[in-house]
């Protein structure tokens, strides 16, 4: 780790130095992988963002290696603190007073200049920047991401660390200001935590348009002659996000269109200790030879695919957001999801996409049936779908981020 001060200035023309802390999992981390889903990408395309406005942008994570800082072409530093040993991250609860002050020493060892916020995401990350900013005398902005008792009411059957609803409730009562994904998710944290609407910020993520985009020219999907229906689910293997569902529906849509040929790319890796294996799964339905498995794709390679597929399916329990599904959309790809959390406003019904109010498997297999049979319909879908997506970037959300930061920060931050 660096240790002399203004080792790695960040410079710039912002007065603010923000500081990001996402100790679960790294913002850099491949999405699919593991813990890391959207959140690694709201916070990475988020600090990126706010770094092409001139702010000086620290990002707090841990990792196997030893304490260390790195320095990102676009001037960002991350400060990776070791989670090595017995326990590894799991001992990042009890441990995070120790992570809080070891985050601090690496801040302010890179760089002598006043921190202006503390930005934490996810609960655990949200324990040690209570911390951080109590010392630093700083704001503190958390962004919730998803909330543990909401996970709970819509799969019961999710596991949850005994600690979570106590440290979300402590943390809704400590920070200077909530951010919201939707309006849902604010209604959420009124009702659950208490705090007043007006201390909820909404700050929608965003999606970048120059990598997710609609195929050029004419779109080869619109017409299913010669080639199969082609499905997408793309995501962290584990019930909560609902792959079991959708390959059990395919095996349903087998039996009820033998005739139609269809393919379901599922593109993630096995996550956590109620890990799918999707192979297992097909076989038991009656589909290995229609279900295609991949590693979690670079936004690239996943844009590609997307712009390949029909229908991007999110069966998820719940989902705060869904960037999956913004990212789809803008590549102009319907998406059938499940009518909860993020997903019921981000897909308007019947204009980009389909709500599905339950996650029976033959639901599923029906809309399945229906993009088959309307591609008409399909391709109005299509179009609506990358104009809605079109209402969204980094940079918006960069601008929200940066409204809040001001409004909390001591003028003095900004003078100069």
């Amino acid at each position: 780790m660096a240790t002399a001060t203004t080792t790695l200035p960040c410079g710039g023309p912002s007065p603010l130095r923000i500081v990001m802390v996402s100790l679960h999992t790294s913002p850099l981390a491949q999405a699919g992988a593991g813990d890391a889903g959207g959140l690694n990408v709201y916070v990475n395309s988020l600090s990126r963002a706010l770094r092409a406005a001139g702010v000086c942008v620290d990002l707090v994570t841990t990792g196997d290696d030893d304490d260390h800082v790195r320095l990102l072409d676009d001037g960002r530093r991350v400060h990776q603190l070791s989670a090595g040993g017995p326990g590894g991250k799991n001992r990042l609860v009890d441990d995070v007073e120790s992570f809080a002050r070891r985050a601090l020493r690496s801040l302010a060892a890179v760089d002598g200049t006043e921190l202006t916020t503390v930005h934490s995401h996810y609960w655990i990350s949200g324990l040690a920047g209570t911390l951080m900013a109590r010392r630093l005398q700083v704001p503190l902005v958390h962004t919730m991401h998803t909330i543990g008792a909401v996970k709970q009411e819509c799969d019961p059957a999710a596991t949850e660390d005994h600690r979570r609803d106590a440290a979300e409730a402590a943390i809704a009562r400590s920070a200077d200001a909530l951010t919201a994904n939707t309006a849902r998710e604010r209604d959420d944290l009124v009702r659950l935590f208490g705090v007043e609407a007006e201390d909820v910020t909404s700050v929608r993520p965003g999606v970048d348009l120059s990598v997710f985009h609609p195929p050029e020219g004419e779109d080869p999907r619109l017409s299913l002659e010669g080639r199969p229906l082609r499905l997408t689910f793309a995501g962290r293997l584990q019930p909560h996000k609902g792959p079991q569902v959708a390959v059990e529906a395919l095996g349903l849509f087998r039996r009820m269109m033998p005739d139609t040929p269809v393919e379901l790319t599922v593109a993630g890796r096995q996550s956590g200790d109620d890990a799918l294996d999707i192979g297992r799964l097909a076989a038991h339905h009656g589909v290995a030879d229609l279900v295609r498995t991949t590693d979690p794709l670079p936004h690239p390679e996943l844009a590609s695919l997307f712009r390949d597929s029909d229908a991007v399916l999110m069966p998820s329990y719940s989902e705060s957001f869904g960037l999956v599904a913004l990212e789809a959309m803008a590549c102009g790809t319907p998406v059938l999801a499940h009518d909860v959390g993020g997903l019921s406003e981000l897909v308007t019904h019947r204009r980009s996409g389909r709500l599905i109010r339950s996650l029976d498997p033959a639901a599923w297999a029906e809309q399945m049936r229906w993009l088959v049979l309307h591609r008409r319909a399909w391709e109005r879908y299509s179009t609506t779908a990358s104009v809605r997506a079109e209402e969204y970037s980094w940079a918006a959300t960069a601008t929200a981020s940066l409204r809040l930061y001001r409004s909390l920060s001591p003028a003095s931050a900004f003078t100069g």
